[in-house]
C-alpha cells in the first residue's frame, strides 16, 4: 500500500503545480489537463503486458521495477525546459505507476491472511484518496516556498522510500510464503477466489475450483495446490506457512501457459464490464478532483486554499473506500453500492458546477460540500471493484490479466477525463459545463453495474469441497459460487 501511496503521489504533485508551470513553461490550458492526464497513457496501452510480464518474471519484481521508474521519471521532470520535455518524463513516471498498480493487488491477495483480504482491498482502493490528500494538501503548501522543479525531485525521493520495506517484507515471487490462519490457504492465479463463511470461522477466501486430482484434507480444511513435499500441510496449526512455486514462470512453455490464461481472461465479458464501469468512476474523479486547485483559482481564491480543500475532497475518497470495504464484510452485494454511488455522484455534481455559486451567500462551502460528497460516494467504486478480481477471472484465467485489462480501462478514463473537462471548459468559457461529463458517466456506469453482476458471477461455477467441522450427513458440503450446495446435503 506504500508503495500504491508513492505511486499515486506521482499522478497528484502535478495539480498544485499547474499554475507555476503555465507561468514557467507557457502551457496551454489544454497542455495541462495533458499533462495531468499522460501518466495514465502507459496503463492505457500497457496494461495486459503489464500482468504478461508479471505472470513471467513476478508481481515483487514488477513492483520493484515500477518504483524505480517513478524515481527516474520524477527526478528527470525537474529538469524539463518544455512542455513535450515534461510530457516525456511524465510517460516515464507513467510506465512506473501502471507497474506498481497492476501488481499491487495481487501481491495482497498472496500476502494477506484468509478473512481480512475485503479489509485489505478497501486500504488498497484507498491509496489513491491518501494519495491525492498527501499530494495536494503538502503541494499547495510547499510550492508556496520552494519551486516546482524541487518538488519534483523531491517526489523522486519518496517514490522509492517504499523499496527497502518492498525488498523486506513481501514474498519473493519465486517462492512465496503463505500464511495460514488454519486453512491451507494458497492464492493461486489461476483460481477465482470468492468470499465465504466457513462454519465455525470468520469469513474466508476459499477458491472456487480446486484440482480434481488433489483430495481434500483433514476437516476444515481446503487443499492447497502445487505446496513443497517436504512441508506438512493438512493439520491446522502445523506449520505456519506454505512454500509453494511459481509454476507459472520460465522459459517458452511458460510464456505460452501465461499467454493462454490472459487470452481466457481477455475473451471473458465480466473483466471488460468491471473495467468500463472503472472507467466511468475515474473519468470524472480524475477530472473534477485533478482541476480542482484550479477552479478554485479561477474563482478568486488565493494562497494554498485551493491546495487544501482540493486535498480534503482526496480525503473523502479514501473514507469512502475504507467505509465500503465494512460494508461489502457485512455481505452487501456489489449492485447494492455501485448504483448508488454512481447515482450520487451524479447528484451531488449537478449543483457543483451547474449552479453560479458566486452569486450566493456562503457560496464556495456549498459548492466544497458538494464536491466532498462527490468523492466520498466515489470512493465506494474502486474499494467494490478490486474486491471482485477474484470472481471476476474467468476459470483457467489471469488475476493479473484481470487486473491489467481493469487498470488499461481506468486508465483510458483518467487519461480522457481531465482533457475532455478543459477541452469543455475551453469550448464554454468557465467549468459550469462539467456536469454534463459528470452526469453521462454516472448513467452509463450504473447501466454497466447493473449487469455486471451477473457477468461476474456467471463464470464461477465450479465448486470447491470444503469438509465441514461439525459433520452433517456425511460430514462435507459442497459450495457452489452462490454459496448454495449441488448435494442434496444440508449445510453445516
Amino acid at each position: 500500500m506504500s508503495a500504491g501511496v508513492a505511486a499515486g503521489l506521482q499522478v497528484w504533485k502535478l495539480p498544485p503545480a499547474i499554475p507555476f508551470l503555465r507561468q514557467d513553461l507557457s502551457l496551454t490550458l489544454v497542455q495541462a489537463g495533458t499533462l495531468l492526464g499522460i501518466i495514465q497513457l502507459a496503463g492505457m496501452l500497457g496494461g495486459l503486458a503489464i500482468s504478461l510480464l508479471a505472470e513471467l518474471i513476478g508481481e515483487r519484481r514488477c513492483l520493484s521495477g515500477g518504483l524505480v521508474l517513478l524515481f527516474l521519471g520524477s527526478a528527470g521532470g525537474g529538469f524539463a525546459w518544455s512542455a513535450g520535455s515534461l510530457l516525456a518524463s511524465r510517460a516515464v513516471e507513467g510506465a512506473g505507476f501502471i507497474l506498481v498498480v497492476v501488481t499491487g493487488p495481487g501481491l495482497i491477495r498472496r500476502s494477506t491472511p484468509p478473512g481480512r483480504l475485503t479489509t485489505a482491498m478497501g486500504f488498497w482502493g484507498a491509496y489513491q484518496g491518501i494519495s491525492t490528500f498527501a499530494g495536494l494538501i503538502t503541494g499547495a503548501l510547499v510550492l508556496q516556498v520552494v519551486p516546482w522543479r524541487a518538488w519534483w525531485w523531491a517526489m523522486a525521493v519518496l517514490a522509492l522510500a517504499p523499496l527497502p520495506w518492498v525488498l523486506a517484507r513481501v514474498p519473493r515471487d519465486a517462492l512465496a510464503y503463505v500464511p495460514r490462519d488454519d486453512l491451507a490457504y494458497v492464492p493461486r492465479d489461476d483460481l477465482p477466489y470468492v468470499p465465504r463463511d466457513v462454519p465455525g470461522r470468520g469469513p474466508h477466501d476459499i477458491p472456487g475450483r480446486v484440482p480434481r486430482d488433489i483430495p481434500a484434507g483433514v476437516p476444515g480444511v481446503v487443499p492447497a495446490t502445487h505446496v513443497h513435499r517436504d512441508v506438512p500441510v493438512g493439520v491446522p496449526g502445523d506449520v505456519t506457512a506454505a512454500r509453494v512455486h511459481r509454476d507459472n514462470a520460465g522459459g517458452a512453455r511458460g510464456a505460452a501457459a501465461a499467454l493462454a490464461r490472459i487470452g481466457r481472461t481477455v475473451r471473458a465479458p465480466a473483466p471488460w464490464a468491471a473495467g468500463l464501469v472503472f472507467a466511468c468512476y475515474t473519468l470524472p474523479w480524475m477530472a473534477v478532483v485533478g482541476f480542482l486547485p484550479t477552479i478554485y483559482r479561477d474563482g478568486g481564491m488565493a494562497g494554498s486554499w485551493p491546495g487544501v480543500l482540493s486535498a480534503v475532497v482526496g480525503a473523502a475518497n479514501a473514507i469512502g473506500s475504507i467505509t465500503t470495504a465494512a460494508l461489502m464484510k457485512r455481505g452487501l452485494p456489489a449492485r447494492a453500492l455501485l448504483v448508488p454511488a454512481f447515482a450520487l455522484m451524479a447528484t451531488t455534481s449537478l449543483p457543483a458546477f451547474a449552479v453560479d455559486w458566486h452569486t450566493l451567500p456562503a457560496g464556495t462551502t456549498w459548492q466544497f460540500l458538494c464536491v466532498v460528497a462527490f468523492s466520498l460516494t466515489g470512493g465506494a467504486i474502486p474499494a467494490t471493484l478490486l474486491r471482485m478480481i477474484g470472481e471476476l477471472t474467468p476459470a483457467g484465467g489471469s488475476a493479473p490479466a484481470t487486473m491489467g485489462l481493469i487498470q488499461q480501462l481506468f486508465n483510458t478514463g483518467s487519461f480522457v477525463g481531465p482533457a475532455l473537462a478543459a477541452w469543455l471548459a475551453t469550448r464554454t468559457g468557465g467549468w459550469h459545463s462539467t456536469w454534463w461529463m459528470t452526469c453521462a458517466c454516472a448513467a452509463v456506469g450504473i447501466a454497466l453495474s447493473l449487469r455486471l453482476r451477473s457477468r461476474a458471477t456467471a463464470p464461477v461455477v465450479a465448486t470447491a469441497t470444503v469438509a465441514a467441522p461439525a459433520p452433517v450427513g456425511d460430514g462435507t458440503t459442497t459450495l457452489t459460487a452462490d454459496g448454495t450446495t449441488d448435494s442434496g446435503a444440508p449445510q453445516a
